[in-house]
């Protein structure tokens, strides 16, 4: 016997959250990246996404961020401005910006360059396969490299989250609000089954991180997912 389940048809927004500012490396959202800068690598791998999701990038209202929507507009990508350090009231109000709520947000930051649509898909698949939880994340239990991760909240959760928190770190970081909240929320965690690999970590913050992992995504192939990039870590010892 076959397991089967519904497969969601709810309407899902990706959400990119990108600024300049940065204390170790200003500017490192439209840094060069291969032949694109980071944040158009990440759009244009999101755009191989098989379920894909509409694409929106929410930014600030500082003036140095101007390059990051004129970037979105070259793109052909909706750029969306909002507080600089709440970023859970910019996600809010960058979602009744668009022109119909979405059911579910896909929660990517623009300094994770590795994004995989590989397993974007994976964690979509994992959403219906678990009976379409309110939130759902790959980083919850560390497995994957610190860069991979991904979660997926119900937009409701989110306007909860926005009009019941006062913590600035759950402010900060969007969706603590929610996976916090057991009692309340079905909550769930993916694990990766390739093994743990939870020690890596694959997002740019500083010079010595861009430097690294900039080296290292001129070794992968042109379509690399994931799985070359954890093999490319078992490599490096």
């Amino acid at each position: 016997m076959t397991c089967s389940f519904a497969m969601s048809t709810e309407h899902i927004v990706a959400i990119i959250q990108a600024r300049m500012a940065s204390t170790r490396l200003p500017g490192k959202t439209l840094a060069p990246f291969g032949d694109s800068t980071v944040l158009n690598h990440i759009l244009e791998r999101l755009q191989s996404v098989k379920r894909l999701p509409e694409l929106v990038v929410a930014t600030t209202e500082d003036p140095e961020d101007d390059v990051i929507v004129n970037a979105c507009k070259e793109a052909g990508i909706e750029a969306y401005r909002g507080h600089a350090t709440d970023v859970l009231g910019r996600f809010v109000a960058c979602i009744k910006e668009l022109p119909s709520q979405p059911d579910l947000i896909l929660r990517i930051c623009a300094d994770r360059p590795f994004l995989c649509p590989v397993l974007v898909d994976e964690l979509l698949r994992g959403y219906d396969e678990h009976g379409h939880p309110d939130y759902l994340s790959n980083s919850l239990q560390p497995s994957y490299p610190r860069g991979l991760d991904l979660e997926i909240v119900r937009t409701d959760c989110l306007m909860d989250s926005h009009c019941e928190s006062q913590d600035p770190y759950e402010r900060e970081h969007v969706t603590p609000f929610v996976y916090r909240r057991l009692e309340r929320y079905k909550v769930v965690g993916l694990i990766c089954p390739y093994g743990n690999y939870s020690y890596a970590d694959l997002a740019i913050e500083t010079p010595a991180d861009y430097k690294r992992l900039t080296a290292l995504h001129g070794q992968l192939p042109a379509d690399y997912d994931y799985r070359d990039l954890l093999n490319a870590l078992e490599l490096a010892g």
